[in-house]
């Protein structure tokens, strides 16, 4: 969920409207639709008085988590696979790079990688040897 998202879903859930949370803000009701049709954000001086008027931490404005789900890592070593089979090498490493920088504690992550690379390798190796 984008930050737009979010400050419409709580915005709603307070019962306010773009015009009273403008008000509040100090800015105008089109700059409040902007940030909730995801066309601009808001400033970052903003985002800790957002957080309050819509009673959430500057975490969830932000859609941060500290950790990822299962789910999620699964999607990425999916896709990593994906990328191994389709593009080169080294653009699938730095993208596995960017995000493990992204979530620097995703221990399983960079394990499932690493897994999939030595799988990947031993076809390749099986592959190469028939040819």
């Amino acid at each position: 969920m984008e930050i737009g998202q979010v400050i419409r879903k709580y915005r709603k859930e307070k019962d306010m409207t773009q015009e009273e949370m403008a008000r509040r803000l100090g800015v105008t009701a089109p700059a409040v639709n902007k940030w909730e049709s995801g066309a601009s954000a808001p400033d970052i001086a903003l985002l800790a008085p957002i957080a309050r008027m819509l009673g959430i931490t500057t975490d969830t404005l932000l859609c941060f988590r500290e950790a990822l789900t299962e789910e999620e890592i699964r999607r990425f070593v999916q896709e990593a696979g994906e990328k191994l089979r389709k593009e080169d090498y080294d653009d699938v490493f730095n993208w596995a790079k960017s995000v493990l920088e992204q979530y620097p504690d995703l221990r399983q992550f960079y394990e499932a990688i690493q897994e999939y690379n030595q799988k990947f390798a031993g076809e390749e190796s099986k592959g190469g040897a028939g040819s």
